[in-house]
């Protein structure tokens, strides 16, 4: 089974079955989903932050359930740290939080299932998975 780390949005979107979500199942169907900790942090700030009911809150946490969760380590703030200075030099934004999502599929060496392609497509190396294009960039 294949491993793919989603990004952030794309999580949301399934959860809130956004109009794009049901590709994003499609591409995704079969594979070992993996949730960087900086996305669950993410998803978790945005219910706090909105004001979600106790129920709906729940429902996140178990939805949130259904992917493996990556968590920082030495090597993936190496990781981090490096996307970052490289982003810098070379005048591209790049967030820290998408820095921990890339990072972390970098050193799962699994695609990223995202719709912020344009985030993510000036780092080498990185494989990518969109609606767009189901097939991964390399």
């Amino acid at each position: 089974m294949s491993r793919i780390v989603v990004d952030t949005d794309v999580a949301s979107y399934i959860f809130n079955w956004h109009s794009s979500a049901q590709r994003y199942v499609d591409a995704l169907r079969g594979s070992e989903l993996i949730l960087s900790f900086t996305s669950i942090a993410e998803m978790r700030m945005r219910a706090m932050a909105e004001g979600w009911g106790v129920r709906r809150r729940n429902l996140l946490e178990q939805f949130m359930r259904n992917f493996g969760a990556a968590y920082a380590d030495d090597a993936l703030c190496t990781s981090w740290a490096a996307l970052r200075a490289r982003a810098r030099a070379t005048g591209r934004s790049l967030s820290p939080q998408d820095a921990w999502i890339a990072a972390t599929a970098l050193r799962l060496d699994a695609p990223l299932a995202t719709n912020n392609r344009s985030d993510f497509e000036h780092i080498q190396k990185l494989r990518l998975l969109s609606p767009r294009a189901y097939s991964a960039k390399v």
